[in-house]
């Protein structure tokens, strides 16, 4: 994780309701605190609260038919269309997302076609081009350009640009390069154990004796929890419940040995522990990355996450937790007409959406401005592999949640645009654009064109979703 950017520490004076929080000084709960009362004092000054991006990647394919209500004239699939989701139910693979229907946008047949997703796109995903360009000569997943989550931090800087975060097939795995990239040939490592990452984001903004204490202890508030109980008794009334629910994004991160100590007797030998940070499981550790890319987001150490639950090209996982017991390329090669297809990636669909609507709700709960943290996100859930387990790349179906501080149109919204080299047919490199523009990059071209799109114009963002 890049730490070149500096901390851009605020003394407390600097924290202003109406002077209220002057005389607050800071000792072991820096690493904690800093950041918060930095929001705080940006939230007093009048400032807005920072557009904030989290990409969200699953692999085997986000299937289009997974994503369409099935009131929806299907007729008409190859057309334009725009429907309102207040008019339709959500189909059962993505009904986790209910509670935000009304935040929410789906887009269908956006197309990156040169990415060649079959399998996984690997940085082409992000990138919007042939990331396996180099296969001949022995790369499979080639770091060719910078991929758009490290596009959109130059214009919405962290302390930490991106912070990447992965779930691994394999649980030892700590780290791998698969969908981000700094720059050419610059691949940011992808930080697979929710431990590791949460030491690495929260212990790396200490320095000198106040780092080497919190590499010393595994529990961040234990270490700080008379700081933090003093500065909340100084805050003003109007900050505490903030403080609470900040501090309850760490929370989650405590170690559980006194639950596992008072229950051991009862514990089996084969009980995963429950502490989903160091959890064997894929579920557990989905989970956890979740909250740490919640918290870093909340501590405004990063203003951009990526969460790559694909850990591909070819990183197929078996959810044998949702009592799914074939892999996910097993699965993708399931005949489409085939009722075990649906038997076994419905519940994986359903649980990585339910990641997604967790994430929105733990922003929605962190008041920020005049709103919630969520206000100002925009939740990007995608697949490496485009539209199938063999993906063409024709179309490139997306789940957004959240507008992005109000620069997006997303409120329950359902776009179709036309089929692939057809009038009017956009493209996933579109979408970035869009992305750009609503934070202040005005560039005109993202990633590679399309060579099969060349008598299409393609250029420019998508204005069906720009304010």
């Amino acid at each position: 994780m890049n730490l070149s950017n500096p901390l851009n520490m605020v003394t407390p004076d600097q924290v202003t309701r109406r002077n209220a929080l002057k005389g607050i000084t800071l000792g072991a709960g820096a690493v904690v605190l800093q950041p918060f009362l930095n929001a705080l004092a940006a939230e007093a000054s009048g400032e807005a609260p920072p557009p904030r991006v989290v990409f969200v990647i699953e692999s085997n394919g986000l299937w289009p038919y997974h994503l369409r209500p099935k009131s929806l004239d299907v007729k008409k699939g190859d057309q334009w269309l725009e429907a309102s989701l207040a008019d339709h139910q959500l189909p059962e693979p993505i009904a986790p997302l209910t509670p935000f229907k009304d935040r929410m946008t789906i887009i269908q047949n956006l197309s990156c076609k040169h990415a060649f997703p079959n399998h996984g796109s690997g940085y082409g995903a992000l990138g919007c081009y042939n990331a396996r360009a180099s296969q001949a000569n022995g790369a499979f997943n080639d770091p060719l350009a910078q991929t758009i989550d490290h596009a959109l931090a130059g214009s919405l800087p962290g302390i930490i640009p991106v912070v990447g975060l992965g779930v691994h097939m394999n649980p030892e795995t700590t780290f791998a390069n698969t969908v981000s990239v700094v720059s050419r040939k610059r691949p940011l490592p992808i930080v697979c154990k929710p431990d590791v990452a949460f030491g690495s984001l929260f212990g790396s903004v200490a320095e000198g004796k106040a780092g080497q204490a919190f590499q010393a202890r595994n529990n961040l508030l234990d270490w700080a929890q008379s700081d933090i109980k003093r500065v909340r008794g100084e805050l003003p009334a109007m900050d505490r419940e903030k403080l609470d629910i900040y501090l309850d994004t760490f929370e989650q991160m405590r170690t559980r040995e006194d639950k596992v100590a008072k229950i051991k007797d009862r514990l089996k030998a084969n009980l995963p522990a429950i502490d989903k940070f160091n959890s064997k499981l894929q579920t557990d550790r989905f989970e956890a990355q979740c909250v740490v890319a919640v918290a870093s987001l909340a501590s405004r150490l990063t203003n951009v996450a990526v969460i790559d639950a694909s850990c591909g090209p070819h990183g197929y996982k078996t959810w044998k937790e949702l009592r799914v017991d074939i892999d996910a390329h097993a699965i993708g090669h399931t005949h489409p007409d085939s009722p075990e297809r649906d038997k076994n990636a419905v519940p994986i669909r359903q649980f990585h959406a339910t990641r997604v609507a967790d994430l929105a709700k733990r922003l929605a709960a962190i008041p920020e401005g005049n709103g919630t943290m969520l206000d100002s996100t925009l939740i990007v859930w995608m697949s490496d592999s485009a539209e199938e387990h063999h993906g063409q790349g024709m179309q490139w179906p997306l789940v957004l949640v959240g507008n992005l501080g109000g620069k997006l149109k997303t409120a329950g919204r359902y776009l179709q645009f036309p089929n692939y080299g057809a009038q009017g047919h956009r493209t996933l490199g579109n979408f970035y654009l869009s992305l750009l523009q609503a934070v202040g990059d005005k560039r005109e071209k993202f990633g590679d064109a399309d060579p099969g799109l060349k008598d299409i114009d393609t250029a420019g963002p998508l204005t069906e979703i720009l304010v």
